[in-house]
């Protein structure tokens, strides 16, 4: 028979602490923020239209930006509420961030290709790029719903911090809801296009404005 302490020294070799995986999980973000820097094309066209193409670049990398620090802050947050993470959360954390590091690149797919038509019925290499880069964003953003959900079974919290995952859950779920609405849309829509490299940062903005008042007010 295993004693307790056997037992329990057998939990520890399957979960770790958050704060020992925050250095690596930033470091990892750091990485991604890096390589849209160096996704920036370095060749120029001449004349007006150049200038053009060059500020509609770095607009597409500034919000692709916005929407890989967002996403740092939010799961980052579960990971502080979260204090210790299992075998199985480690998993989901790890694919995540393989997952993120693959953005910078698959922002130059959408700059190069994205502004044409297509749709769930014609697969132009602009339906091929918007869809494996939204679909890229709809894969984090669910990994991080499921990160949140897994905490409600494995980690035990206090009243307030209870709360304050459940406001995240809340939060992810509607836009989760919305990420899968682009991603029909994008499929359906011939019209509908790379404008939800806009729309992706104003959803994630606006998740985080509903979990800030929430946590406003509970703090009162």
């Amino acid at each position: 028979m295993i004693s307790p302490s056997q037992h329990h020294a057998k939990e520890g070799q399957h979960r770790l602490r958050s704060r020992e995986i925050l250095p690596f999980f930033d470091a990892i973000f750091a990485v991604a923020f890096t390589l849209l820097a160096y996704s920036v094309p370095e060749r120029l066209m001449a004349g007006i239209s150049g200038v053009g193409y060059l500020m509609l670049t770095i607009s597409v990398f500034m919000l692709n930006g916005l929407t890989v620090l967002l996403y740092w802050f939010k799961l980052r947050r579960l990971l502080v509420i979260s204090r210790v993470v299992h075998t199985s959360q480690i998993a989901i954390i790890l694919v995540s961030m393989l997952t993120i590091v693959v953005l910078p690149k698959l922002s130059a797919l959408v700059l190069y290709y994205g502004n044409g038509q297509g749709n769930l019925f014609a697969w132009t290499p602009t339906q091929i790029a918007n869809m494996v880069f939204l679909s890229v964003l709809f894969l984090f953003d669910g990994f991080c719903l499921l990160f949140a959900l897994s905490l409600r079974r494995h980690q035990p919290r206090q009243a307030h911090t209870n709360k304050e995952l459940e406001t995240a859950i809340q939060a992810q779920l509607l836009g989760f809801v919305v990420m899968l609405i682009l991603a029909a849309m994008e499929l359906l829509f011939t019209w509908f296009n790379n404008e939800y490299v806009l729309l992706v940062p104003l959803v994630l903005l606006v998740e985080e404005l509903l979990v800030a008042r929430r946590f406003a007010r509970l703090s009162r």
